[in-house]
């Protein structure tokens, strides 16, 4: 049985990008750049004021008392007016600096009467004037390849005049869910049967990284029912997630539907908890995961395989859950032959284990915002020792 780190080594060195498509800027936050993007103008485009108030020259300042105001520009006014000794144009915020003019006085520190101006204190030439090209020259490059495209990097590649984008597409995803005994929340429950909360949990998962699923299906304990769900989920998407039916018992038949259909494994069980019976596949590009059935298990498996997957797909360069090193709040005990991914909840100083373990229950998911990592040959850890955390990305 793979370790943990063989496990991961084996799937994510055959994870390929999405393929690459244009999208409308308003439309790109949350996705990563797939180019390279060069600035077709200088910025600013032109000299420009950063403040409301006055701009003149600053050559032979201090032979003049009173300067003459001879024009107002606004933002969004061109002007050609070349500034002579002594004479000074009133201007606002964003607007366009006169080609001689070197120097903005704040509105604060003038005294303005009958058309002219005296200064109030000493002034540097280049005070509040932002200069052509001082922020980005045209032709340079202003953002790079695999940036995430956040507010601010969207603000800026906006401010460049790019209305389109280049990015990493958004794999096409679909789930099913086996079993007879699961039913939707809502209806009446019957003895022996169980509310289905895998594919709530995994489409919630999933809005997290932007994809609506395109698919959400159901399939019985049957060769036939569970092909025909296979079959429907392969035509379309990009990447399938299996739960329930794939571990040894009579009717856990995901595995040889997957191997019929053409899937070939890249690996199969893992030596972890909880998670065991996690499988992991492909069909040419299509990425294939079976997933347990226990809910716990489904959500510890997305974290730690799926979502690196689909991020890295999308070209993310840090893919991964954010790994931090804390000390637990009590000691760990952990007998047994696999690595744990123990369900936590971080506080300001420590992390803290929390109960209720076992992979059918989704309680200590819905409180706690942490996996701790217990490798396979650790069976015990002391409150002075550090752990390895992987954040979930949930709020609060």
């Amino acid at each position: 049985m793979l370790t943990v780190e063989e496990a991961k080594k084996l799937l994510f060195n055959q994870i390929l990008k999405s393929d690459i498509f244009e999208i409308a800027i308003e439309s790109a936050f949350g996705n990563v750049l797939a180019e390279d993007i060069y600035s077709p103008i200088d910025l600013p485009l032109f000299d420009q004021s950063s403040v409301d108030g006055y701009a003149l020259t600053f050559d032979k300042i201090e032979e003049y008392t009173k300067f003459e105001i001879i024009e107002e520009i606004k933002a969004g006014d061109s002007t050609t007016i070349r500034l002579k000794p002594g004479q000074c144009v009133r201007i606002f915020t964003g607007a366009m600096v006169p080609q001689t003019a070197n120097l903005i006085v704040m509105q604060e520190f003038v005294n303005a009467n009958e058309g002219f101006i005296t200064l109030g204190h000493d002034f540097k030439p280049g005070n509040y004037l932002r200069k052509k090209g001082t922020q980005i020259q045209k032709g340079e490059l202003a953002v790079s390849k695999d940036t995430f495209l956040n507010p601010g990097v969207i603000g800026f590649i906006s401010s460049l005049g790019i209305s389109k984008l280049k990015i990493y597409k958004k794999p096409i995803v679909s789930l099913i869910v086996t079993g007879n005994e699961i039913i939707k929340p809502g209806n009446k429950l019957e003895m022996g049967q169980i509310y289905e909360s895998n594919s709530f949990a995994l489409q919630a998962a999933l809005r997290q990284q932007q994809i609506e699923a395109l698919h959400v299906l159901n399939a019985r304990d049957t060769r036939e029912d569970l092909d025909n769900q296979l079959s429907l989920a392969l035509k379309d998407s990009e990447v399938i997630l299996l739960t329930g039916g794939i571990s040894v018992g009579d009717y856990d038949l995901v595995y040889d539907a997957l191997k019929d259909a053409g899937a070939d494994t890249i690996f199969y069980k893992v030596a972890q908890r909880p998670g065991k019976p996690l499988w992991a596949g492909r069909l040419g590009k299509k990425m294939i995961f079976a997933l347990p059935g226990n809910p716990a298990s489904v959500m510890v498996c997305f974290y730690e395989y799926v979502y690196p997957t689909l991020r890295m797909m999308r070209g993310f360069a840090n893919p991964h859950l954010q790994t931090v090193h804390l000390n637990p709040a009590k000691e760990i005990n952990d007998p047994g032959e696999r690595a744990s991914f123990l369900r936590a909840k971080i506080t300001e100083e420590n992390v803290t284990p929390l109960e209720k373990q076992d992979s059918g229950m989704m309680m200590s998911f819905a409180s706690g915002n942490a996996l701790i990592y217990v490798p396979i040959d650790k069976k015990y850890i002391a409150k002075d020792e550090i752990v390895e955390v992987h954040l979930l990305p949930f709020e609060g």
